[in-house]
C-alpha cells in the first residue's frame, strides 16, 4: 500500500513533516493502519503541523492520501472532531464578531 502519492507537495509534506516533527511518511503508515487512539492523535499532530507551516497547501495532499490509510472507526472518530472543532470555530465567531 502507498502511502502518498509522488508530487510537489508530497515532496513538501514529507519535508515539514521530517523536520517539524522529525518522522517519515514511511515511519507514519504503520501508525495510520493500526488506527486508535496513538493514530488518531498523530495524524491530527501532523495536519496541525502541516497547517502551520503551509496552511491548506500541504494539509490538503497529506488528507488526500492518508485519512483513507487509517481504519473506519478511526476515519469517523476524526472526521466528529474536525467538524468539532470547526462548530466552537463558527459559534466563537458568532458570539464574538469583530467589527
Amino acid at each position: 500500500m502507498v502511502l502518498i502519492r509522488n508530487g510537489t507537495g508530497v515532496n513538501a509534506v514529507e519535508a515539514e513533516l521530517s523536520r517539524s516533527l522529525g518522522l517519515t511518511l514511511k515511519e507514519l503508515l504503520p501508525i495510520l493502519k493500526r488506527g486508535g487512539d496513538a493514530a488518531e492523535k498523530r495524524f491530527m499532530e501532523c495536519c496541525w503541523c502541516l497547517w502551520k507551516a503551509n496552511g491548506s497547501e500541504l494539509v490538503a495532499p497529506f488528507i488526500e492520501a492518508a485519512f483513507n490509510i487509517l481504519p473506519k472507526k478511526s476515519r469517523s472518530i476524526l472526521f466528529e472532531r474536525m467538524l468539532t472543532i470547526v462548530y466552537v470555530a463558527q459559534d466563537s465567531v458568532v458570539k464574538h464578531p469583530t467589527v
